[in-house]
C-alpha cells in the first residue's frame, strides 16, 4: 500500500475542491441557460395563444422584494443556520457572510 505525504493529500484535496467549484459554475450556468430557453418557450406560446396575465393568475404588480429575490440567478451562498443569500442581487451582503469574509473565509466556504 502506497502512503502519501500530507502534502500530497492537501495538494489532492485542493484540486478536487477546485474542480467541486467548476462543476457547480457549469451546473449554474446551465440552469440559467434552461431556464432562459424556458421563459423564451412561454412568450412565444404566450404570444401565440394570445395568454393574459390575468388568465395566468398575475396581477401585473412589481414582485415584491421577497418575491424578486427567490426568482434571482447568481451563485448561492448559505449561511451557519441554513439562510440562503443568492450573489450578485442589489444591496448588502448578509451580516453572516461579511463577518465571515472578515474572519478570513472565501466565498466559497458558503457556496450552497
Amino acid at each position: 500500500m502506497a502512503t502519501h505525504s500530507l502534502a500530497d493529500i492537501e495538494a489532492q484535496i485542493k484540486a478536487h475542491e477546485e474542480q467541486v467549484e467548476q462543476l457547480k459554475a457549469a451546473a449554474a450556468k446551465r440552469r440559467a441557460d434552461e431556464i432562459s430557453a424556458v421563459v423564451q418557450d412561454m412568450r412565444a406560446k404566450i404570444a401565440e395563444y394570445g395568454i393574459s396575465a390575468k388568465a395566468l393568475g398575475l396581477s401585473g404588480k412589481a414582485p415584491t422584494r421577497r418575491a424578486a429575490a427567490v426568482v434571482a440567478t447568481g451563485p448561492r451562498y448559505r449561511g451557519p443556520d441554513g439562510e440562503i443569500w443568492v450573489g450578485g442581487t442589489r444591496g448588502r451582503k448578509p451580516r453572516w457572510l461579511s463577518e465571515g469574509l472578515a474572519t478570513g473565509k472565501t466565498l466559497a466556504d458558503f457556496a450552497a
